[in-house]
């Protein structure tokens, strides 16, 4: 819950309630201060202005007026991971022919116009989304279809590929199965009759027939 106050300097006093266990706390006070920024603050002459504790215009160097009575409400003290320095931005006062990357987001935010040879990131997507917009109901609803049909077709081919590769991977374990069956049991037969001709020898049975009998020579 959030409260504000007048005290006796003519401060406002921003009073930020959390009664139970959350995340984001500092966030939240974040949004509180600026919140209240935006409902304070006065005109300047810039339209761009960035700062702390004040505010000075980056392109006429003036100071932009806040109500004293909000300029205690941005405070230094706590983390500056959370409160870092502000940029105000004041689409309205923009009037000029955009050069740097910032200015034309502002023409953009402004006009809604983008320049064809942009550069500025970000701007080019922006413009796919304009072009989209506006497209008539009809042809978005095509452009959607179409869309859709090749996210299908993608995807049919990637289940194809996925069930290939499961299966030649199914058919490789199979034969190894196999094989190591096979090798088991060739290795399993030789120890067996190697054991069976130590017998035979120290029974007394020519060595001869033991080799004839189990194939090993001793």
């Amino acid at each position: 819950m959030y409260a504000k106050a007048l005290n006796d300097k003519g401060e406002i006093i921003i009073v930020k309630i959390q009664n139970i266990r959350k995340l984001y706390y500092l966030e939240q006070v974040l949004y509180g201060v600026a919140k209240t920024i935006t409902e304070y603050i006065s005109l300047g002459e810039d339209y761009l202005y960035h700062g702390q504790n004040h505010f000075i215009g980056v392109h006429t160097k003036d100071q932009l007026v806040v109500n004293t009575k909000e300029r205690s409400v941005i405070v230094s003290k706590l983390s500056p991971e959370i409160f870092p320095e502000y940029i105000l931005i004041r689409i309205n006062k923009f009037d000029k022919i955009a050069v740097t990357p910032l200015e034309e987001w502002m023409d953009y935010l402004k006009r809604g116009t983008i320049r064809p040879d942009t550069m500025t990131p970000g701007l080019g997507e922006a413009r796919e989304k304009l072009r989209y917009y506006s497209m008539t109901p009809e042809d978005r609803y095509a452009y959607d279809e179409h869309l859709n049909a090749v996210m299908i077709q993608n995807g049919v081919l990637d289940s194809a590929k996925l069930e290939g590769y499961l299966e030649g991977l199914a058919e490789s374990r199979a034969e190894n199965k196999e094989k190591g069956k096979a090798k088991g049991l060739a290795e399993g037969e030789a120890e067996a009759n190697l054991e069976n001709a130590k017998k035979m020898k120290a029974m007394g049975i020519d060595l001869e027939m033991i080799r004839q009998i189990t194939g090993i020579t001793l």
